[in-house]
């Protein structure tokens, strides 16, 4: 059996943060050999990384999501994320979670003057971005195709966008991690878009503790869960279990620089 990636835990959240080392167990008892935490509040990052440096197949990113733009700005993203990849650079593999997100009523201004904040420190110090799209596409294409020269690799994480913005992504270099969205009844168009993306770039990710995948919907997300969204993308595309198993597990390691 090979052994799997899941490229996107919210160790941080109230749900998980009491139970890192139960869930990293069971992720290994799962064949999953490595973790991505994901960092999307940049002034919990000190907490974030205490809860995963006793593991050492937990990697871990460094971001604000743009969610969270509102109590801070460019100038203040740009020290903190500076000051904590001089202190943790052995640990941290990736900026983000960071990107734009128009659902919510946060001033766009404000979000993409943080995003790119995190590309000019993502291409200074060749770090890939995991990268949050919702109801964005526009102005993420123009922004991604300013910074995609600049950046070291690009991660479309809980990729969920159209036809369109997928091409773009595709011609820009992107990576595309899937999450248990690809499962949900409602979601036959995007079941349809994702047959499209290469699977030379194609990432898994859990989204732990959200967006678990059916048949377990309405029960808190866990690495655990994975193999169900890889299987799932394999009956939607025809492609082998273990082939892409395999494939995304090395595109994971490339896309974040892991030698092991």
């Amino acid at each position: 059996m090979n052994n799997l990636i899941d490229s996107h835990v919210n160790f941080g959240h109230e749900l998980l943060k009491n139970s890192v080392s139960d869930i990293c167990k069971e992720a290994l008892e799962n064949n999953i050999e490595r973790i991505l935490s994901i960092n999307s509040n940049i002034f919990e990052f000190q907490k974030d990384i205490n809860l995963i440096k006793d593991f050492n197949f937990v990697d871990i990113t460094l971001g604000h999501h743009p969610n969270n733009t509102l109590n801070t700005n460019a100038e203040e993203i740009k020290r903190l994320l500076n000051e904590n990849i001089k202190k943790f650079e052995d640990r941290i593999v990736g900026i983000g979670e960071t990107g734009l997100d128009y659902h919510y009523n946060i001033p766009k201004n404000k979000q993409i003057e943080c995003f790119k904040a995190h590309l000019d420190v993502a291409s200074a110090h060749n770090l890939p971005c995991v990268i949050h799209m919702r109801d964005a596409e526009t102005d993420m294409i123009e922004i991604l195709s300013e910074y995609s020269k600049k950046l070291g690799k690009i991660l479309i994480h809980c990729f969920t966008g159209s036809e369109e913005f997928a091409e773009k992504c595709i011609d820009l270099d992107c990576f595309f991690s899937l999450s248990g969205i690809i499962t949900f009844k409602n979601a036959s168009k995007l079941r349809e878009t994702i047959k499209i993306l290469p699977l030379e770039r194609i990432i898994f990710e859990t989204d732990s503790p959200y967006l678990t995948p059916d048949p377990y919907r309405g029960k808190v997300n866990k690495p655990g869960y994975l193999k169900i969204i890889i299987e799932k993308y394999c009956e939607i595309t025809g492609n082998d279990y273990l082939t892409t198993s395999k494939i995304s597990t090395n595109n994971y390691k490339k896309l974040f620089k892991i030698n092991v």
